[in-house]
């Protein structure tokens, strides 16, 4: 059963039990990717990701909340696609949440991780939302969230069966109390820091075919 970040949210949202642990900004950057697996959600000042968020949420200032650690985001993917139904997209596990919330306004993105079967999954788009695809991997952004496609080769025992699906980055962004239209270069950098936070997702799994290793140069697809 395929469950979104929404989803996920809304059953936080009802759970007293649901633990959100608020980080402190890392002190490490971007690339140190030894900081990053112990601190997959944390992001440093100065960074392309810090720069991607104040941008997208159009502040300066953020909280970063982690709903799972590092290798608690890992167990959890490594679960799901050993417990995929045929056909079937993975429970999905939400990771990270970057948010501005005060009296005048609030926005967020939350960012949650699963599988899709590698046969049939496509980016589902919607209108206004634009495409992408480059080095394997496909995504899809829009006025209200991202998604992110990418082959991921597990190591040891999951290798075969992760060659049949892809890991799915799901990305929701909200705005209140208004919802902005996402122009191009909106979208763009929604696809941008999508792909760089999946790549701290394919490092911590050890994706033996390192898909995201490059540096994001995202490019829509001509509409079709």
């Amino acid at each position: 059963m395929h469950i979104s970040s929404r989803d996920v949210i809304r059953a936080l949202g009802r759970s007293t039990a649901a633990l959100v642990c608020v980080l402190a900004l890392a002190s490490c950057t971007s690339g140190d990717s030894e900081a990053e697996a112990a601190n997959l959600c944390g992001i440093s000042a100065s960074s392309e990701e810090e720069g991607l968020v104040r941008e997208i949420l159009t502040t300066e200032d953020f909280e970063t909340k982690a709903y799972k650690s590092t290798n608690a985001l890992v167990d959890k993917t490594t679960w799901a696609v050993q417990h995929m139904r045929p056909g079937k997209d993975s429970y999905f596990t939400a990771a990270c949440r970057y948010e501005l919330d005060d009296r005048q306004r609030g926005a967020y993105a939350i960012f949650s991780f699963g599988w899709s079967p590698r046969a049939t999954s496509d980016a589902l788009t919607s209108p206004g939302s634009a495409s992408y695809a480059w080095n394997g991997a496909g995504g899809v952004a829009s006025d209200i969230g991202a998604t992110l496609l990418v082959q991921c080769d597990l190591p040891g025992e999951l290798g075969a069966q992760s060659k049949n699906v892809r890991l799915s980055a799901d990305v929701m962004f909200s705005f209140r109390p208004s919802r902005p239209v996402a122009d191009q270069a909106a979208k763009d950098q929604r696809m941008t820091l999508t792909y760089l936070m999946t790549r701290r997702v394919t490092e911590a799994l050890g994706c033996e075919n390192k898909p995201l290793a490059k540096p994001p140069v995202v490019k829509p697809l001509p509409p079709s």
